[in-house]
């Protein structure tokens, strides 16, 4: 237990191993007002490996359900269950559907997150995975419902004004399809960010999305076309171009371990952003649900479309994982360091979005959004979201 466990939380220190600026620094915080009041950092001493870990609040920026819960129909509950597994911040993931219906589903979903009171995960905005993405590449994502690229589309999606109205915030697009040179420059100017995704693009195509403006890559290595040595793709251009962060899945199925350590040999865990693309069957303990219309299967953490007509074999659909259970796998397996680990689920995400001062970070001023974790499985011992415990409550 920290020292003030069960203590009322504001104006009370905590302390532990603090991840500050992606290294553990034994020291402590205090918290009050729902803010980060200020920390005292002090050089390391014998005994702090069995501190409590003190990080910041998870951030995920892709997740389309938790805890039996969407983002459509359940937000609240969705949040609720995310506070419960350590992710403070997220950005509820929507599937591609026709535009003008998306753009009535965004406004639901934001009013619904704008409604979120007490120690729950804070909705950031809305990721729209779709729907002018490439059908070759389509994945887990529904065919019929992607769209061709054009301004009169976008504007069905964001609505009269720009993407706050309806709390857009990122939207993935392929850059390699006719008008999406287009739709990024009006995204960038409407301050929607772009991510890269789902696409068969040429590092060249990636090049020119990057240079108007795109600063995501959706999922790395997932939905996209192979490094070769003769032309990278997408996946080769995340890889060396610092103005993108690319999304990692960490389930260690959806992303090889080799691979992982290829790319934070490439890019560090300041430039991947761990994602758990989790669906609403994730953190509920069942074997299958169903979701859009479709059975769903887990194994080990995994969600996969069973096999059906036309499919032999089982088909990955997204993970049944939260990020705090992705850092645990990754750790465990030796593929990540915690550090690393911990930093991209947290401060790296923050940064993506730009609200880094704010969330993700544990720093005077910022939010109180924070985990502490104990021990060598990384138990979570509590959760504070804007200084409340979502634990304790």
């Amino acid at each position: 237990m920290t020292e003030l466990a069960g203590r009322p939380l504001a104006g009370r220190l905590w302390t532990g191993r603090l991840l500050v600026g992606g290294r553990l620094v034994p020291g402590a915080l205090r918290v009050a007002e729902g803010k980060i009041e200020s920390l005292d950092l002090r050089d390391a001493r014998a005994g702090d490996a069995e501190l409590p870990i003190i990080a910041p609040g998870l951030v995920d920026l892709h997740i389309h359900g938790y805890g039996g819960c969407d983002p459509v129909e359940q937000l609240s509950g969705m949040a609720r269950a995310l506070a419960l597994a350590g992710t403070t911040a997220f950005q509820p993931t929507l599937f591609p559907s026709e535009p003008t219906v998306q753009g009535g589903v965004c406004e639901r979903s934001w009013k619904a997150a704008q409604a979120l009171r007490g120690p729950v995960a804070r909705a950031v905005g809305l990721h729209l995975e779709g729907p002018f993405v490439n059908p070759e590449r389509a994945g887990a994502l529904p065919r019929h419902d992607l769209a061709e690229p054009s301004l009169a589309a976008l504007r069905a999606i964001l609505g009269p004004a720009t993407g706050d109205g309806r709390g857009v915030r990122t939207v993935t697009l392929a850059p390699e399809l006719r008008g999406s040179a287009e739709l990024v420059a009006e995204l960038v100017r409407c301050g929607v960010r772009v991510s890269l995704g789902h696409s068969k693009a040429t590092a060249e195509e990636s090049r020119m999305a990057a240079r108007a403006g795109a600063s995501g890559a959706t999922h790395l290595f997932n939905a996209m076309n192979g490094i070769h040595h003769r032309e990278v793709g997408l996946a080769g251009f995340a890889l060396i171009e610092r103005a993108l962060y690319a999304e990692i899945i960490g389930d260690l199925v959806h992303v090889g371990g080799e691979a992982i350590e290829l790319a934070l040999a490439a890019r560090g865990p300041q430039g991947l952003a761990l994602v758990s693309d989790a669906l609403r069957g994730a953190g509920t303990g069942c074997d299958v649900f169903h979701s859009h219309g479709r059975d769903h299967l887990i194994d080990d953490g995994t969600a996969y479309y069973p096999p059906g007509p036309g499919r032999a074999e089982r088909q990955l659909a997204g993970t049944a994982m939260g990020q705090l259970d992705m850092v645990r796998r990754l750790v465990k397996r030796g593929v990540v360091g915690l550090e690393e680990a911990l930093a991209m689920a947290s401060e790296t995400p923050a940064r993506a979005l730009g609200l880094e001062r704010e969330i993700g970070v544990l720093a005077a001023g910022a939010r109180a959004d924070l985990i502490v974790l104990r021990g060598p499985e990384l138990e979570l011992e509590d959760v504070l979201v804007g200084g409340e415990s979502a634990l304790r409550g």
